[in-house]
C-alpha cells in the first residue's frame, strides 16, 4: 500500500513543526513565549552594542585579530580582497586558534571552562595528542560563519566603530588593539614570529599546521591567546582598551553609565540580575538620570512578567502531559492560573503598562506589539480567558 499526498485548500489553524537543531548550534528552541527573545531587546535598550552571544572581552580581540591577519592574508597571498574569501581566511584563523588554545590545555576544554570557544566540540574532535601536523579543515561549528566568532562580535564590533559598516576590515579605532593582541609593547619583539606562525595557518595550500615553529610552539600561542589569557597573563592595559572602547567610547548614553554602577554592584557582592535592577532604581550606586531610569524600570517589570507567564505555559503544558495529552480546557486553566494567584498577575502586567518605556515593546518589528496585547488582555481576565489569551500569543510566536 503506497500512502499519497494530497494538497490542503487552507493550510491548518494550529499546525507548527520544528526541526531539531544540530548539537552545537547557537540557537535556542525552548522559546515558546519568545521571552528570550523580547528580553534580548530589552538587554539592548540598557546596552545597545551587546548581545547575548557577546559574553567574551578577549573575544573582541581575537575577532579583530583574526579580521587583521585576513587583510594581511590576502595581500601576502594574493587572494582576492571580496567578503567570501576574508571570512574563509578568519575561519581558518578560528580553527588556527581554537587549536592553539587546546594545545595548550593539552587537549582537556570541555563546555563551561573558562578557555572554552565557540566549537569546543568540533575543536576537540581535530585535535589529537602528539607532535604530529593539526588539520586546518575540519567542522569547528556548523554554520561557522553565522555560530562561531565572526557571527557572533561582528554587528558588537560595528557598533562601537571597530570594523567599517558593512565590511570585514578593522578601523584605525582597533589598532592598538590589534597590535598588543600577543603582548604589551614591551614585549613586542615576538610579537611579529606570533604573526607570521598565525599567517602561515591562512595559506589554504597548506591542509595542516606543524605544533613547532621555532623557536615558538603552538602551545605558547595558545597560552598568549586563550580567552582567559587577559586576567591568567595580568594584561590590565589590554583590558584598559578594551573597556575604553566598548563602554567609555559606548555612544548610546547609558552602556557607560550603567556598567559603572555594575561594577560598583559587584564589589558589593551583588550580581542577581533582580536584585541588581532593584538597587539601580534604589539609587543605590549613584542617582540614575531619568532616561537610565525609564529603562532599568521597564526590564526589571519585564523580567518579572516573563517568569510569571513562563511558569504558568509550563503548568499547563505538564498538566496536559500529566492528563495523557487530552484534558479539559477550563481544568487546564484552572492549574494554571490558578485564583489565589490572579491578583498578583495582574499587578505584574499593571506594572508593565505604567512603565515609561514600554511603548518600546510596540517599535519591535517581532512579538513586541502582541506582547503589549497579551498583557492588556491579562490584566482583567479570569483564568479561562487568560489561558486563551496566552495560547493565541503563542500560536503567533509560533507562526512567525
Amino acid at each position: 500500500m503506497v500512502a499519497a499526498l494530497k494538497a490542503l485548500k487552507t493550510p491548518p489553524k494550529g499546525l507548527f513543526w520544528s526541526m531539531p537543531f544540530p548539537l552545537e548550534s547557537d540557537f535556542k528552541k525552548e522559546d515558546p513565549l519568545a521571552l528570550d527573545y523580547l528580553g534580548q531587546q530589552v538587554g539592548l535598550w540598557l546596552f545597545r552594542g551587546f548581545t547575548t552571544r557577546t559574553d567574551r572581552a578577549q573575544y573582541y580581540a581575537v575577532v579583530l585579530y583574526g579580521l587583521h591577519l585576513a587583510d594581511k592574508a590576502v595581500r601576502k597571498y594574493g587572494y582576492p580582497g571580496d567578503d567570501g574569501t576574508r571570512t574563509r581566511l578568519f575561519e581558518r584563523w578560528e580553527r588556527f586558534w581554537a587549536l592553539a588554545t587546546l594545545e595548550f590545555r593539552g587537549g582537556a576544554l570541555e563546555r563551561g571552562d573558562e578557555d572554552a570557544m565557540r566549537g569546543v566540540r568540533g575543536a576537540t574532535r581535530a585535535w589529537r595528542g602528539g607532535n604530529t601536523p593539526l588539520p586546518l579543515d575540519f567542522p569547528l561549528i556548523s554554520r561557522q560563519s553565522e555560530l562561531g566568532g565572526l557571527g557572533a562580535y561582528l554587528s558588537s564590533l560595528r557598533e562601537y566603530g571597530l570594523v567599517f559598516p558593512g565590511s570585514l576590515r578593522v578601523t584605525p579605532a582597533a589598532r592598538e588593539m590589534i597590535d598588543s593582541f600577543w603582548s604589551e609593547p614591551r614585549e613586542r619583539n615576538w610579537n611579529h614570529l606570533y604573526e607570521e606562525y598565525a599567517l602561515k595557518a591562512l595559506d589554504f595550500e597548506s591542509p595542516t599546521i606543524a605544533r613547532p615553529r621555532r623557536p615558538l610552539t603552538l602551545a605558547r600561542l595558545g597560552q598568549r591567546s586563550r580567552l582567559s589569557s587577559l586576567v591568567r597573563h595580568g594584561r590590565s592595559a589590554q583590558q584598559g582598551r578594551l573597556w575604553n572602547a566598548l563602554f567609555v567610547a559606548a555612544r548610546d548614553g547609558s552602556t557607560h553609565p550603567l556598567a559603572e554602577r555594575l561594577v560598583a554592584a559587584h564589589g558589593d557582592g551583588v550580581d542577581a540580575p533582580e536584585t541588581l535592577l532593584e538597587g539601580l532604581l534604589a539609587d543605590r550606586w549613584k542617582k540614575l538620570t531619568p532616561d537610565l531610569f525609564n529603562k532599568v524600570e521597564v526590564a526589571l517589570a519585564f523580567g518579572r512578567l516573563a517568569r510569571a507567564l513562563l511558569r504558568r505555559f509550563d503548568r499547563a503544558y505538564g498538566y496536559v502531559d500529566a492528563h495523557g495529552w487530552v484534558a479539559d480546557f477550563d481544568a487546564v486553566a484552572q492549574a494554571s492560573f490558578p485564583d489565589n494567584e490572579a491578583a498578583e498577575l495582574r499587578g505584574l502586567c499593571k506594572t508593565v503598562r505604567s512603565a515609561r518605556d514600554a511603548h518600546r515593546f510596540g517599535d519591535l518589528q517581532y512579538h513586541g506589539p502582541d506582547f503589549l496585547t497579551l498583557v492588556e488582555n491579562l490584566t482583567t481576565s479570569d483564568a479561562t480567558k487568560s489561558l486563551d489569551h496566552l495560547l493565541v500569543f503563542h500560536r503567533s510566536v509560533q507562526r512567525s
